[in-house]
């Protein structure tokens, strides 16, 4: 009996996978991993040594926990193919955006569901991971989700109608972070700098201004005005910032990845 399924070997998939091995949270002979495509198992394979399959099946039935890393248009497929396994005495983590406890539960006869939101940064130990717990979901089962979990990042327990709001602002955040480190890095070169010491001058700012936001625990405003000064550059910078609506496009993207989320969920079911 594997202790972890992994089912889907996409970015999240294949990530989870990662983050667990180079935790050493988790041995090689503790971890299945399925996917109908050789092409992306097989390298996977090679790099970590662990068990793969291409049939969803081989997960269902041979592990303890098993965490659906499919694209929410898939979860209906995979789980109407193993519907005759009784999986009562397992735990089905469900990383699908916008698709509800209870359309899966529905279509697994009373077996333990949690819907978990992490991001990309998990195969690096680095995703906060909000979940929501399915009314079969006992104790045990809890723990046995944070000891995976827990060594992906950080874990954040919230009702699942706050799950739509997290995947359009944790879920999706690396990329709006990635824009922006884009965004800065090309002002760079503009401003005349050569291409690498741009990116590393942005990367380290980023890196510097994010621990300094949460080992100081000031308001962002605050730390704002700790770098501006009347007249100066950084005022003049944000000034800029503020006439092509950065703050605006910030919150946008956030509200419409969330309202994404929501409609996908509307298509199983949800209100």
């Amino acid at each position: 009996m594997y202790k972890i399924g992994v089912v889907g070997a996409g970015k999240i998939g294949s990530g989870i996978v990662k983050g667990l091995l180079e935790k050493k949270a988790f041995s090689k002979q503790d971890i299945i991993l399925s996917d109908v495509s050789e092409n992306i198992l097989n390298p996977i394979k090679s790099e970590y040594g662990i068990e793969v399959s291409t049939n969803n099946r081989d997960v269902f039935s041979s592990s303890k926990i098993i965490i659906l890393a499919v694209k929410p248009n898939l979860i209906a497929p995979v789980m109407d193919s193993i519907k005759d396994l009784n999986l009562k005495e397992k735990l089905i983590v469900s990383v699908a955006a916008g698709v509800p406890i209870k359309f899966i539960e529905e279509m697994t006869k009373e077996t333990p569901v949690i819907r978990v939101m992490p991001n990309i940064s998990l195969s690096i130990g680095f995703s906060p991971s909000c979940y929501s717990i399915g009314r079969y979901v006992t104790k045990e089962n809890e723990e046995d989700f944070k000891k995976v979990f827990d060594n992906l990042g950080t874990v954040i327990k919230v009702d699942e109608e706050k799950m739509d709001a997290v995947t359009g602002l944790s879920g999706s955040g690396p990329a709006y972070v990635f824009s922006f480190l884009k965004a800065l890095t090309l002002g760079g070169i503009k401003a005349g700098l050569p291409e690498e010491t741009s990116k590393k001058l942005a990367l380290d700012t980023l890196y510097g201004a994010v621990l300094m936001a949460d080992k100081t625990g000031k308001a962002f405003d605050e730390l704002i005005n700790m770098v501006k000064t009347p007249g100066g550059t950084t005022e003049k910078g944000l000034i800029e910032l503020e006439k092509h609506s950065f703050e605006k496009g910030v919150i946008e993207a956030v509200k419409k990845a969330t309202e994404r989320s929501k409609e996908l969920g509307e298509v199983y079911g949800k209100c």
